[in-house]
């Protein structure tokens, strides 16, 4: 099976090779030259200030009230916010945001979100070195889901001068263990690791990296592609590692992945039970893992209940596999859109962490969730 999955995997490549050849030749020379010129600019009625907030959307069902929230929250907190729209706005929802920032950008949905941000960049140009903090955060997520989170407080406080709220690719990824006796007594965790980097959305980056002329030289440089694993590997991937090559520059992340296993260890064995029965899995092999494990789970003790996670998340991103732990244990205030368009299970398990929110947000998110089919398409709304 695995034989064949390589063939077809390099097959694909193949017949992909032609466009992704033009897209690392000519994909920023085409959005530059060509696609551009159809971008708008528009001034809004706050004020650019030393701490600024790129905001980027992908509005499909027009502005929302979650998106209105993270502005507010931003705007709270003293952050400036710049508005980047990959899609055009009608004219109510382009008034709405135009109040609370101080530009929107509508551009082409080229490079995905890292084409957005990069068109932000290279539109505050120099003035990003005048900055103390500048964040980047998109709208994949909903943000905030709770009231007394501390997001920024730890940017504020960390001194760390790149912060993701999550990182990826952090944990070696072993086989699988097919017996219970065969997990890992350590999972090694190595942000030198060539695949490992924050995820995009939500990054923050301080005085000191803003003040490199090399970090701006990123942005004007970067190669944008229309193919969604390519602009993860040269934006996501690409960016982290333009920041932990510089030695000068301290990096880290709200959920701090290398602690994960001394966090895990401050809890109860009943408790890891339950994160285990709470845990979303979406990959196939890491359900068969997972059901496997699940039948002699009671026996389990508490280094191979904590074994297990680890190896759930070094597999699967955190935000998806731990979110109910995130959210009521490190008070994590993120939650991925995508959840809700797995599947069943997982958009179920994804719902009803949604219910347990204030109400407030709950009426907003659940009714953003009603009026998308993509959201709502494996739940039954309240």
């Amino acid at each position: 099976m695995k034989f064949f999955r390589e063939i077809f995997r390099l097959i694909k490549q193949l017949v992909f090779l032609p466009k992704n050849i033009g897209n690392f030749l000519f994909g920023t020379f085409y959005y530059d030259i060509f696609l551009a010129k159809s971008k708008k600019q528009y001034s809004g009625s706050l004020s650019l200030k030393n701490r600024t907030v790129i905001f980027l959307i992908f509005p499909e069902a027009g502005i929302t009230n979650s998106h209105l929230r993270t502005l507010k929250y931003f705007i709270k907190n003293n952050y400036s916010p710049i508005v980047i729209s990959n899609l055009p706005l009608i004219e109510s929802d382009r008034s709405e945001i135009l109040k609370n920032c101080c530009s929107l950008i509508e551009r082409k949905n080229f490079g995905y979100d890292f084409g957005g941000y990069r068109d932000a960049i290279l539109h505050l140009s120099n003035k990003i070195k005048k900055f103390d903090n500048l964040l980047l955060i998109n709208d994949s997520t909903w943000f905030p889901i709770l009231q007394d989170n501390a997001f920024i407080n730890f940017i504020n406080n960390s001194n760390l001068d790149f912060i993701g709220a999550t990182s990826h690719y952090g944990f070696e990824r072993l086989k699988l263990p097919s017996k219970r006796e065969n997990l890992p007594k350590t999972i090694n965790f190595n942000s030198d690791n060539r695949n490992f980097h924050y995820a995009s959305y939500a990054l923050s980056f301080s005085k000191k990296i803003l003040n490199d002329s090399n970090f701006y030289k990123f942005w004007k440089t970067l190669r944008l592609s229309g193919t969604k694993n390519v602009v993860v590997r040269r934006g996501e991937i690409g960016l982290t590692q333009f920041i932990i090559r510089n030695k000068n520059y301290s990096h880290g992340s709200f959920i701090d992945s290398e602690k994960l296993e001394a966090t895990l260890k401050e809890f109860s064995r009943e408790r890891l039970l339950k994160i285990c029965h709470e845990v979303i899995v979406e990959n196939k092999s890491l359900r068969i893992f997972k059901e496997k494990f699940f039948t002699d789970l009671e026996n389990s003790s508490k280094n191979e209940i904590i074994s297990f996670l680890i190896i759930i998340v070094s597999r699967q991103i955190i935000v998806f596999s731990l979110l109910k732990f995130l959210i009521e244990e490190l008070r994590f205030p993120f939650i991925k859109k995508m959840l809700l368009k797995l599947d069943k299970d997982s958009a179920e398990k994804t719902y009803n962490i949604i219910k347990s929110l204030d109400e407030e947000i709950f009426e907003e998110i659940n009714s953003e969730i009603k009026a998308n089919k993509e959201l709502r398409k494996f739940i039954i709304t309240n």
